[in-house]
């Protein structure tokens, strides 16, 4: 590895980033964030809208930001999607695993279909993208980020699916991080807690979810998604340079309770 004087430690100028989910929430957030300190930053997601909502974000930035629609429960659009990535970055420095679903049941509501579908974008697609993007991550010595869930590390009533994906990927994190290590690819994953985005209520109007939240978070609120833009830097940059197969806990003290 290269050593970084304090000044440097953060810096992204020039880092290849492919990130999934990049039309909302903390993809989003994160896509932005990356770009501003200069990354060139490709993010994938099924939104046309919403990816031309995070290119706005980024347009004035140092960075850059390109779109790339992507169904990313599709073993072959996973791959179009990594080759054309590194034909737009001309190679992988960073893969930022976030695109996710959920689905609220019981295990007794919850119909294999269902099931599968959640693991498909929960688990399958991040497993796939680490197989596809493993020659160019080595190739750059690079990192992944796997935004995983405090519902990997805990569990609560009636979300089987996205809990048991949620466990496995950092199961998968920890997996992957031992075989790339000598090989100076760095994999490791973030854990929010509850963010405000769409996968959550709408917050405003739902007030007991909103009270539940406060109730249950030691710092009294929920997360807003620019606050995983900080931990991705991190992750992403040569500060975590000894850091691998970790995950990182961002979640207002929940899980320390």
């Amino acid at each position: 590895m290269t050593t970084s004087t304090s000044a440097d430690l953060f810096d992204l100028t020039g880092k290849r980033v492919l990130v999934t989910g990049a039309s909302r929430g903390i993809g989003q957030a994160i896509s932005v964030g990356l770009a501003q300190r200069g990354a060139r930053v490709v993010g994938a997601a099924r939104s046309v809208e919403g990816l031309k909502e995070t290119a706005g974000l980024v347009a004035d930035g140092p960075g850059s930001f390109q779109p790339y629609a992507v169904d990313l429960r599709s073993p072959e659009s996973i791959d179009a999607c990594i080759a054309a990535a590194v034909e737009e970055l001309g190679g992988l420095d960073v893969l930022v695993n976030n695109a996710a679903d959920d689905h609220d049941s019981s295990i007794e509501d919850t119909d294999l279909a269902t099931f599968q579908r959640v693991l498909e974008l929960n688990l399958q697609s991040c497993w796939l993208l680490l197989r596809g993007a493993s020659p160019h991550l080595k190739a750059s010595e690079g990192r992944v980020i796997n935004i995983a869930s405090i519902l990997g590390l805990v569990a609560i009533r009636n979300d089987t699916a996205y809990i048991s994906a949620k466990h496995a990927l950092i199961g998968l994190t920890k997996a992957v991080a031992l075989e790339w290590a000598r090989q100076g690819v760095r994999v490791n994953a973030v854990c929010p807690g509850y963010v405000e985005t769409s996968m959550l209520p709408d917050l405003e109007a739902n007030e007991p979810v909103a009270k539940y939240i406060r109730r249950m978070t030691p710092m009294g609120r929920w997360a807003q998604p620019e606050e995983y833009i900080g931990p991705a830097v991190f992750l992403a940059s040569d500060a975590s340079s000894f850091m691998t197969g970790q995950t990182l806990v961002v979640d207002g003290g929940l899980t320390a309770q």
